[in-house]
């Protein structure tokens, strides 16, 4: 089923089952204002998230939007664990908003990919599926084609930060048809030690960019 049959699908069942809010259940829309305006900023007060001394990852810069717990942790659960696809809109509405106070330089999105097992396992990529709200919103084009993750790897949940580096190196392959755009946003959902987008970064780089940054929603709160 495509991305368009799957939005219509979603639109239905939308009006036989009126949304809750994933959060405190509220009746109206799927992530309330409420809820919403329990977001917390990551980290507290600044933009910033990975910089050039705590991490070797190629990129010219990353930033998260929120701390992952509460609210936005019940309506990610509801949105990568659930399937509840529509999701995506009012999580890209969040990552639109923060990108026009902080706004990322790039020319294209380019959401991280599945490997096609994990792809058939969950059924849609919800990075993906962000990335295509966001760029209705923001206006960038979105890449989903090009870059591919090459190897099917651990889910990196269960992995400590050595194991999550290991297990995606050389993990990701550049197979577009041209070299990537010179500026490129990875999006990402939930943003742990940055293993993963750094991976694609250097692929991306070894295939043509220049400046790679990364957007991801959440980050667990730091120690």
């Amino acid at each position: 089923m495509t991305l368009t049959l799957h939005s219509v699908a979603d639109t239905l069942l939308g009006l036989l089952f009126p949304d809750r809010c994933a959060s405190c259940g509220r009746g109206g829309s799927l992530f309330c204002a409420a809820c919403r305006a329990q977001l917390r900023a990551y980290p507290p007060g600044s933009p910033t998230v990975i910089h050039a001394a705590d991490q070797a990852f190629p990129l010219d810069g990353a930033a998260v939007a929120f701390i992952f717990e509460g609210s936005l942790r019940d309506a990610m659960h509801c949105f990568k664990y659930k399937a509840i696809r529509r999701m995506a809109q009012p999580l890209a509405e969040l990552l639109n908003a923060y990108l026009d106070q902080y706004p990322l330089p790039a020319d294209a999105i380019i959401p991280v990919p599945l490997h096609r097992k994990r792809l058939r396992e969950r059924g849609f990529n919800q990075s993906e599926l962000l990335a295509h709200r966001l760029s209705r919103q923001s206006g960038l084009p979105v890449l989903t084609e090009g870059l591919v993750r090459g190897r099917h790897t651990q889910q990196q949940a269960h992995l400590d930060m050595q194991g999550r580096q290991e297990n995606v190196r050389d993990a990701f392959v550049w197979r577009g048809k041209t070299a990537p755009p010179d500026r490129v946003l990875i999006l990402d959902d939930v943003l742990t030690t940055g293993a993963t987008i750094g991976a694609c970064a250097q692929t991306l780089r070894a295939a043509g960019s220049r400046e790679v940054r990364a957007l991801a929603l959440g980050r667990s709160r730091p120690e």
